[in-house]
């Protein structure tokens, strides 16, 4: 399962720190921010990631602007 503030590994070996989650219309979505090997933040490395549930967790990332919008807000409001 995966939570904030933790640190996921991609199958492309990219890591990403988990900094908010929303649920949208029964999907989980996660936005998260690069970090390198030594764990710094690459504050330019951001995206929303929607996690799909089969025999193991992963995860897509999201390119229509438009969900992107409605996530962000839906983020927002939880701070």
């Amino acid at each position: 399962m995966i939570k904030t503030n933790t640190i996921i590994t991609l199958e492309n070996k990219e890591k990403y720190l988990v900094l908010n989650e929303v649920t949208y219309i029964s999907e989980h979505y996660f936005l998260v921010m690069g970090v390198d090997n030594n764990k710094e933040v690459i504050s330019s490395k951001v995206a929303i990631l929607k996690e799909h549930i089969k025999e193991d967790i992963y995860v897509e990332k999201i390119e229509d602007s438009k969900l992107i919008k409605e996530l962000t807000k839906l983020m927002k409001a939880q701070l």
